[in-house]
């Protein structure tokens, strides 16, 4: 049993369920989140529950950055594409 982060420092437990359960509750979290357009997104992810975010995340406009955590858990940052690197124009 994980605790998942469903918002910022809002976490459940779901005891009794199966990771199986917890991979889904976690992906549709992000899921509306990325659907509200929220600029950036932070969390620790299972190696699964990034594969399965990542075609979801390219589908709104998100770029994945991943980077090893503890407990073979995978931190990530979802950036949405309109707050990414500026756009440079000639002046």
């Amino acid at each position: 049993m994980r605790r998942l982060e469903i918002l910022d420092d809002l976490y459940f437990k779901f005891p009794g369920r199966t990771a199986e359960f917890d991979l889904g509750v976690e992906i549709g979290a992000l899921t509306v989140l990325m659907a509200q357009g929220e600029g950036m997104l932070c969390r620790r992810l299972t190696a699964e529950a990034v594969e399965q975010v990542r075609p979801i995340a390219e589908r709104f406009g998100y770029s994945l950055i991943t980077t090893p955590a503890e407990d073979g858990l995978v931190e990530t940052s979802l950036i949405h594409r309109r707050y990414g690197r500026p756009k440079l124009r000639v002046v």
